[in-house]
């Protein structure tokens, strides 16, 4: 933990500005308001503030750190990663605790999550490992791609499924880690079919937001059906 620690320190450009920081704070919002206009619920009930501030200062570490981790380009490069478990318990610990505050599981908490280790396992296997950066490169068969799709279709579906309003920023930054885990197929395909056709150095700063685009859009059509 000390040399993570040490680590995300010298690329504190991760923590601050990009895949976490200022740019994921603004990136949950809107991914907030997107979210809300595909499903409604009510919201919850308010916390004394100074309860309430405590709530999201503990809630909202993990989910960044799992931000500040993701392989995404074009952020400095990172010589630690995180794989899909790590990844689903750092971006869950906001809904995970509230679930153990409360007194029962919400509606949809169980076949949420059942989707999400279902389309995680498929994604594992297209990408022939768990670890993140796998989940955005080119598998080598077709069996791989439709794995890796078809898995990142699923976990989208199941956070769809978990959805239950806008609970506050550290469950925003939660969605929006989980909107990027589904987008690591999304990314992986496009960056295969513009491999000869981009400038050098051009994907790295074109591709990720097209394809998160690609995902909040799948993610809104399923929030409607669900």
């Amino acid at each position: 933990m000390g040399e993570l620690l040490g680590a995300l320190g010298l690329a504190w450009p991760r923590l601050l500005i990009y895949p976490g920081g200022m740019f994921a704070l603004g990136l949950a919002w809107l991914l907030a308001r997107w979210m809300v206009m595909g499903k409604r619920s009510s919201p919850p009930a308010p916390l004394p503030l100074r309860r309430e501030r405590e709530v999201v200062i503990i809630d909202a570490l993990p989910p960044l750190l799992a931000l500040a981790l993701l392989p995404l380009p074009p952020a400095r490069g990172f010589p630690y990663g995180i794989d899909l478990v790590a990844a689903l318990a750092l971006l869950g610990w906001p809904r995970l605790r509230a679930l153990a505050a409360g007194s029962g599981l919400a509606s949809g908490v169980l076949p949420g999550y059942g989707l999400l280790l279902l389309g995680g396992a498929l994604m594992g296997a297209g990408a022939g490992g768990v670890e993140l950066s796998r989940l955005g490169r080119a598998p080598d068969t077709a069996l791989g791609w439709a794995l890796l799709l078809g898995g990142g279709g699923l976990w989208l579906a199941g956070q769809a499924r978990l959805y239950d309003g806008d609970r506050g920023w550290a469950r925003r930054l939660g969605e929006l880690g989980h909107l990027w885990v589904g987008t690591l197929p999304i990314l992986a395909a496009l960056a295969a079919g513009a491999a000869d056709r981009l400038p050098t150095g051009w994907a790295g700063w074109t591709l990720p937001p097209l394809a998160l685009i690609m995902a909040a859009l799948a993610l809104g059509a399923a929030l409607r059906v669900s």
